[in-house]
């Protein structure tokens, strides 16, 4: 039971990393062209691209597993 409660963990964690680096790196990239066409400074440009893809990815990244996590739960009851 225990080596299935772990695989079940690691599917999980690496689904939500794995959606959560996405969308990060594309709200990254259009926060980047965002505020290049606005004509903003790059460092500027740099610290909101940081800050809003870090927002994006660790907000997604907890939405993400729990979601999954439910899932799996709900999957492994009705099995």
């Amino acid at each position: 039971m225990d080596d299935m409660r772990y695989e079940n963990n690691k599917q999980v964690y690496q689904i939500a990393r794995s959606t959560a680096v996405l969308t990060g790196a594309i709200t990254a990239f259009i926060a980047f062209c965002a505020f290049s066409l606005a004509g903003f400074e790059i460092q500027e440009t740099v610290a909101w691209m940081f800050a809003l893809s870090l927002m994006a990815a660790s907000a997604l990244f907890v939405f993400m597993y729990i979601v999954t996590t439910n899932q799996l739960k709900n999957r492994q009851r009705t099995a």
